[in-house]
Formats: structure tokens, sequence, C-alpha cells
């Protein structure tokens, strides 16, 4: 039962349009604002916004990270944005700029997908694979970027809060931070930079039997050990290109 509820809560988000451009906020406006984030971002924090994209499907979109493996490009995404079951190609996108992406690699227990990029992008950076080996601690610090609602891209801090068991998902991150629908799939980093997990729900409770209830600042993470990256390198080699040096 408590796990019907967190799948209640996927953080996927149907088809809306764009957010506009308030009126009252000038072009000026938004470069003053960059400059003054890129100066208080950490390096991992740029490489961390620098590799996120948006996964688009048929009924809206999640986040994904841009991953290299030796001359292989990755999207790392949430299984659940890309189980529809019928198409095994999605579109991804960044600042105007597409590719297509393909899914040789589902994890539904551990809500992991991974997607082959066969044109790489060129002039986004790719974050190169680096998995944390353990589960993060209590109260270390991560950060994740990623497309919640609406929005444009945002990147976000956050910390360890605790962890959750799942039957048969096994041991769950609860990371201090905000997210909302729209953000599954983010990849969630160290302080330095390791990759740790893959952010795939928000927590959701039912007071009393009344409406449930949304708490937007208690984010769920799978551990990215979970993940059998060989497996996916395995398809690639198989169904595409074998001169690839990740192949030899």
């Amino acid at each position: 039962m408590y796990k019907a509820l967190l799948f209640l809560s996927l953080l996927f988000v149907s088809g809306t349009p764009k957010a506009g451009t308030p009126e009252n906020v000038q072009p000026q406006d938004f470069v003053t604002i960059s400059k003054n984030m890129n100066a208080a971002m950490t390096v991992t924090e740029k490489k961390v916004r620098e590799s996120a994209v948006k996964v688009k499907t048929m009924s809206g979109h999640g986040s994904g990270s841009l991953i290299a493996y030796k001359d292989l490009q990755f999207v790392f995404t949430a299984e659940h944005v890309v189980d529809d079951g019928v198409n095994p190609v999605y579109l991804i996108e960044k600042f105007g700029m597409q590719r297509l992406g393909i899914v040789v690699y589902t994890d539904e227990i551990h809500d992991i997908a991974v997607l082959y990029v066969p044109e790489p992008f060129t002039s986004i950076k790719a974050i190169k694979f680096d998995p944390y080996s353990r589960i993060l601690g209590i109260g270390e610090e991560v950060t994740f970027s990623g497309y919640p609602s609406n929005h444009q891209l945002m990147t976000v801090r956050g910390r360890v809060a605790g962890y959750e068991s799942i039957n048969p998902g096994g041991t769950q991150i609860i990371i201090h931070t905000y997210g909302w629908f729209g953000s599954s799939g983010s990849a969630v980093y160290t302080a330095r930079g390791k990759l740790a997990g893959i952010l795939w729900g928000i927590d959701l409770e039912y007071p009393a039997g009344d409406t449930p209830q949304i708490i937007e600042d208690m984010m769920w993470v799978v551990p990215i050990k979970n993940l059998k990256i060989e497996e996916a390198i395995e398809v690639v080699c198989d169904n595409f290109n074998t001169g690839l040096r990740a192949c030899r």
C-alpha cells in the first residue's frame, strides 16, 4: 500500500505550455541574474547544470542527465519517464538543441533507465560516468538540475535527511530539497561530483484519510549502485556500432 502511494507521487508532468517571461522583467535582468548565480555556483553544480537535459515523451516530459562513458553518450533518467511500452525512442532536448535517445536499459524495480544517444551532443558537455560506490550518508550535501513543471532548467541543492525501504526496491535515499512534477529522472550528485542516484519521487501523505498532501521538500532517490551499466553497454555494442572504443 505504501509503495502504491509513492507511485502516485512520481515526478512526471503532462504537457503544459512553457512559462512566459514576465512583462516587467527585461532581458538584461536575466543576464545580471545569470552572472550572479554563476559566481555563486560550485564547479560541480556548473557541470551538473550543463549536463542536465529534458526527456520529452508523447504525454509530457521528465528530466535526465547527459553521461559520457568512453566514446558513448547516454542519458540517465527514471524508468517511469520512458515506460509507455510502445516507443523505444525519445526526444532529448536542451536549449533548443535536440537529439534522439534510444532506450537500452530499464529497471522497473529501481526506476532507472538509460538512453543511448547515437548522434552525440557536441555543444553540451556530458559528465563522465563516475558513480558513488556507497549510499549517501546522513547530512551529505547534494545537487541536481532538472525541469520541474513548466519551468526552464532549475539547479537545486539539498542534504540527505534519511532513508526508507520499499519492497522490492530496497533502500531509498530521502533528500531534503525541492522538486516538483517533471523533475523525475534528475541525476543527483555529491558535492565532489560523484553520481549518487536518480531522483524519482516526492513524499506524499494522507492526513486522517483526507485529500493527499504533497510534501514538496522531501525527494526520493534510488542509489546509483543499483544500475547495471554493463547491460546498457552490451545492448549498444550488440545492436549499433561494434567499432566503438567502449565495445572493444
